[in-house]
């Protein structure tokens, strides 16, 4: 097992190269390393005015081997062999799961199952050393609490996944823990965690579900995850995703507005933002209170509302999407604008909307130069005596301008 799953993430031929992998991984690293070193030593030397100075004879050296030409490699020379036990290494807080594409305590268990615990030596002060990075990333804690907490590798796993939403509790539990109050510190810590547990069976089904939907078909509201098959009325999946969804990677992204109600948006958790579906985002947004507009000049913008402390960085992602420059974050909300980024996102969108798909269907065929559409499309943005004159214009009454729209939908 250990062996197909190393093979099968990282294309080594055996447990045995796991050694090998983090070795060079480590050696990369060291050699990073040595380089910032040689930097910061030149930038003394030119301040201090000994810039010409030639200094010791491996002062400005890397690892032994690398810099001579007739050491060849330098694979098999002293010092390219990382000994984990006593070199410090520069461990970030999530260095297993970016080299390795696991947890650190996943790769001891395969280790051990497959009797490779010789490995586990190597392993095990790597470990630290990430929790320690984990540890210094919140303000005011200190690194060597890695030796005194009593987590367990599900504790460290949870911080470590919900950074974010974990801080508070987490940093509440140190304070509590190093006040000396630590029993009850750890009961409220753990229930926290742990709160999976709590859940019942129909409400993890819930959870599942809406992970499995949004996964799927990019972020939307809890009105939209109920119409996919997820069980329960939208305030009590709004509820229970604030309460629970960071145990499945479901974050809030900002809201909407429909009418006078706002509607909250939710999607799975990205190291990177990007839009998974921006079709099902646009569509979605805009049945919640979105608008169309024509500028004097007859240039149309689509008004989609979405209150989030991310708004341009979801611009900037729709843009790349949907390969259009036209989405700007403006207000309260998303602006598209211009016929090419209109007419992009139109034809992403339609499949997914529903209340104000009619609108969204004229606007489209009048940028296709319907000339019903592009009446109609006038008419819905004039003024009062300006429609009047539009309806002499054409001899048509209120209830013929009403069946020419349903022409112009339906045909």
């Amino acid at each position: 097992m250990f062996d197909q799953r190393i093979e099968g993430i990282f294309g080594v031929e055996s447990s045995e190269d796991v050694l090998k992998l983090l070795d060079e991984k480590l050696i990369s690293q060291k050699i990073k390393l040595n380089q910032q070193e040689k930097q910061l030593l030149e930038a003394k030397k030119k301040a201090s005015g000994k810039s010409g100075s030639t200094g010791g004879p491996r002062e400005d050296a890397g690892i032994e081997g690398f810099d001579s030409p007739e050491m060849g490699g330098g694979t098999q020379q002293p010092g390219t062999s990382v000994d984990t036990q006593i070199s410090p290494i520069p461990v970030t807080k999530t260095w297993f799961v970016d080299n390795f594409g696991m947890q650190g305590n996943e790769i001891v268990d395969l280790l051990v199952k497959s009797g490779k615990d010789e490995l586990v030596q190597v392993i095990a002060p790597l470990i630290v050393e990430e929790r320690k990075a984990l540890l210094k990333s919140f303000p005011s804690v200190s690194q060597d609490l890695v030796e005194t907490l009593p987590f367990n590798d599900f504790d460290w796993k949870m911080l470590q996944k919900n950074t974010q939403s974990l801080e508070i509790p987490f940093r509440r539990f140190v304070k509590s823990w190093s006040d000396g109050d630590q029993e009850k510190a750890y009961e409220l810590w753990s229930n926290r965690i742990t709160k999976e547990q709590h859940l019942s069976r129909p409400e993890r089904k819930t959870l599942e579900k809406t992970q499995k939907i949004l996964e799927q078909n990019g972020s939307m509201n809890a009105q939209s995850l109920q119409s996919y098959g997820v069980q329960g009325n939208p305030t009590k999946i709004a509820m229970l995703i604030k309460s629970h969804g960071f145990l499945y990677d479901i974050v809030a992204l900002g809201t909407g507005k429909k009418n006078n109600d706002q509607a909250k948006y939710y999607s799975l958790k990205k190291n990177d933002l990007f839009v998974k579906d921006a079709g099902a985002l646009i569509g979605n947004l805009f049945d919640d209170g979105g608008s169309i507009e024509i500028s004097p000049r007859g240039t149309p913008r689509i008004i989609i509302p979405f209150n989030s402390k991310v708004r341009k960085e979801y611009a900037n992602a729709l843009n790349i999407e949907l390969g259009v420059a036209g989405i700007i974050a403006e207000g309260d909300g998303l602006v598209i604008e211009g016929e090419f980024s209109v007419t992009k996102a139109i034809e992403v969108s339609l499949p997914h909307l529903r209340e104000k798909r009619s609108e969204v269907v004229i606007l489209k065929k009048a940028l296709e130069d319907d000339k019903d559409a592009l009446f109609c499309l006038n008419f819905s943005h004039s003024s009062p005596n300006k429609q009047v004159d539009l309806l002499k214009s054409r001899n048509i009454s209120p209830e013929q301008l009403e069946e020419l729209k349903r022409g112009v939908i339906n045909g």
